[in-house]
């Protein structure tokens, strides 16, 4: 309990106090919203070259990070992006805790750093990024091969992202007109 209310207070001051901008990235991964969406960019990231829906889904992105629709709204990017990297088996958080996407920019730095060391300066392939989502969100690989998620993403897909929610003044008419007996 104490780990939780210690990562709670490290999250909420991060965050300025916006209990929307305070999550940690097990919270992410647990949310069955947005955690169903991770697990759709994962598996779209691994299955880019074998899966047309994935080639699709990952061309659709306009975020270098692949944080942005159609996986997520403006506003589930923000709070993925800004989310603490915490995950349950770590044994007490940093004073100093990083957000993902500092995280995961810092762990592509490295990995260019070894890959140019290496005499191959080509820049990776999204599938590349698949282990480090995995890692920064304590998914393992194993939860987007599992037939149940495949099976949800075969009958769902992915939801459609609308970045604005509509106005309810612009929405139209809730049941449509009313009928009158006898006119």
């Amino acid at each position: 309990m104490a780990k939780h209310n210690k990562v709670a207070s490290l999250a909420t001051a991060i965050s300025g106090g916006d209990p929307d901008q305070s999550k940690t990235t097990s919270e992410i991964a647990a949310d069955k919203n947005m955690g169903y969406k991770i697990r759709v960019l994962i598996y779209d990231l691994r299955n880019i070259s074998k899966d047309e829906g994935s080639q699709w889904r990952t061309l659709q992105t306009t975020d270098e990070l692949y944080i942005s629709g159609p996986y997520f709204t403006a506003r589930e990017a923000s709070i993925i992006k800004g989310a603490i990297c915490v995950l349950e088996e770590d044994s007490e958080p940093s004073e100093t805790p990083e957000i993902v996407e500092t995280t995961i920019k810092k762990t592509m730095a490295n990995f260019f750093e070894k890959r140019k060391a290496s005499g191959d300066a080509r820049p990776c392939g999204p599938h590349d990024l698949a282990p480090i989502y995995e890692a920064v969100f304590g998914i393992e690989k194993e939860e987007v091969q599992d037939e149940r998620f495949l099976g949800r993403l075969r009958r769902q897909g992915l939801p459609a992202v609308e970045d604005e929610p509509k106005p309810a003044a612009t929405a139209g008419p809730v049941g449509g007109k009313k009928k009158h007996k006898g006119k």
